[in-house]
């Protein structure tokens, strides 16, 4: 009975991204557990790759390539998911564009870029979709952040300003939406595999308490618990899956 509450048959799952690997194994976590997913971001190539992996397990699944910092590419794609499945019951933002450079280097157009990429994505999708999750009262909302969001890093600020914005939105969001019946929460994640470097011994290990980096698998099957049942009674919270790393200093 309790495994029951895992489960997400004919849920709506919509992953909004920039494209990362990570979301080919949310997408595979998210039809193994019953849901029907519709996947959008920039990257179409990736985006086709993710649907037909889940087509292969024989669900329901929707690419839509989007540039989503824009109101009306949002409100397009919301439009074709609703016209598709008729609701959408979870919405999963993901997206964490990097940029590095000293403040006193960076540029004003560049500081709107990342914030456009990264923080206004998650407002623009969590307001547009998260619309007809007020309209139903039922709904989850699951931001995925990473380390940045509550350490400071030199030459960073811009980064880290975004995911500590997407943090706090989440907190607030929360405990505005509570009354309908929505759950917003996040997900941290540490330093992911799929950016290391092909060497025979990754050096970023020997930071990380569980010795390795974080991997898509690590990730889905948390995000899989926060938009079901069995989340039920947790809003407002952030969990770090991160092997340790946000305890370690």
């Amino acid at each position: 009975m309790v495994l029951d509450e895992f489960k997400l048959n004919d849920h709506v799952a919509v992953l909004a991204g920039c494209g990362r690997h990570r979301m080919k194994d949310l997408a595979l976590a998210f039809t193994e557990a019953g849901a029907v997913v519709a996947v959008t971001g920039p990257d179409r190539e990736q985006l086709d790759e993710i649907v037909a992996g889940t087509i292969e397990m024989g669900r329901e699944a929707m690419a839509i390539p989007a540039d989503l910092s824009n109101l009306g590419e949002v409100q397009r794609v919301t439009e074709k998911i609703l016209l598709e499945f008729g609701r959408v019951d979870i919405l999963v933002n993901d997206f964490s564009s990097e940029f590095g450079k000293p403040v006193l280097e960076t540029a004003e157009e560049e500081w709107i870029r990342v914030m456009d990429a990264n923080l206004k994505t998650v407002f623009l999708c969590s307001k547009i979709m998260g619309k007809h999750m007020v309209e139903r009262e039922s709904g989850r909302i699951i931001n995925i952040v990473t380390g940045a969001a509550e350490r400071g890093l030199p030459n960073n600020t811009a980064y880290c300003a975004c995911m500590g914005g997407i943090v706090q939105f989440t907190r607030a969001l929360a405990l505005e939406w509570a009354p309908h019946n929505i759950k917003v929460n996040g997900v941290g994640v540490g330093w992911m595999a799929e950016l290391a470097k092909q060497e025979p011994k990754d050096p970023v290990g020997r930071y990380i308490p569980m010795g390795r980096r974080t991997r898509g698998e690590d990730i889905a099957p948390m995000v899989v618990f926060l938009a079901s049942e069995a989340s039920s009674y947790l809003s407002g919270c952030i969990c770090h899956v991160d092997g340790g790393l946000m305890n370690s200093y």
